[in-house]
């Protein structure tokens, strides 16, 4: 493991790595297939809070703000993945079109 400290810009660049990374993996029609069954095997839809109103189990409420915010870490990791592939789109064409004149 490497504990040397890193500059900021080598943090966005793994960052960005990483978002790459799932990208390739969840960024397919089966990855969101898959994370589409996760989030209802988990119940991501549901409110934190559930029961009678006034009774409900915290230890419950923990555990599924929890499982909800890795899907909201995941889909935004995502979008910023698809954001950042159009960007570089966008810049590589920009690049191009001012080539060919």
């Amino acid at each position: 493991m490497n504990l040397q400290p890193r500059t900021l810009r080598e943090l966005a660049l793994q960052a960005r790595s990483d978002r790459r990374r799932l990208l390739s993996v969840l960024g397919t029609a089966d990855g969101e297939a898959v994370l589409q069954r996760l989030e209802a095997r988990f119940e991501t839809d549901l409110p934190v809070f559930q029961g009678k109103a006034g009774h409900y189990d915290a230890l419950d409420a923990m555990r599924r703000d929890a499982q909800r915010e890795v899907f909201l870490v995941i889909r935004r990791q995502l979008d910023l993945a698809r954001q950042e592939a159009t960007e570089n789109n966008n810049e590589y064409e920009h690049d191009h079109d001012s080539d060919n004149n």
